[in-house]
């Protein structure tokens, strides 16, 4: 749910609305959001291809590490659920270990909940 420049998930964690979404969504509205592993990743080993203002970072457990060779799939908690991030230049994690995670916002995707319309500026 869009509230107040914030997208706020089911269990009440929240990030904020990136800025080309603001046109498009009014409070209250109900939305999908997504973010691909790659542009969710442990601060310093990811790839960031836009603006530093649209990164936002949260510290988060870690539930599952899967390492496949230059990088590791690294599962962490968000709102109760897992998100896969995608850790380049790995170092060392196990599953209950806290780590900063960095959501590159500029490449967030938002979805209509009502019509499953990409909201896409």
């Amino acid at each position: 749910t869009v509230d107040d420049g914030k997208i706020v998930f089911s269990g009440g964690q929240s990030l904020p609305l990136p800025g080309r979404f603001k046109a498009k969504v009014n409070a209250g509205d109900k939305v999908v959001f997504g973010l691909r592993p790659d542009d969710l990743y442990p601060v310093g080993h990811g790839l960031h291809s836009g603006d530093a203002a649209d990164v936002h970072e949260i510290e988060l457990p870690v539930t599952v590490i899967e390492p496949l060779g230059n990088e590791t799939l690294v599962f962490a908690e968000f709102d109760r659920r897992d998100w896969v991030s995608r850790m380049l230049n790995p170092r060392p994690l196990r599953a209950g270990d806290r780590v900063a995670m960095s959501f590159d916002l500029s490449q967030a995707h938002l979805f209509s909940a009502e019509t499953g319309k990409s909201l896409r500026a």
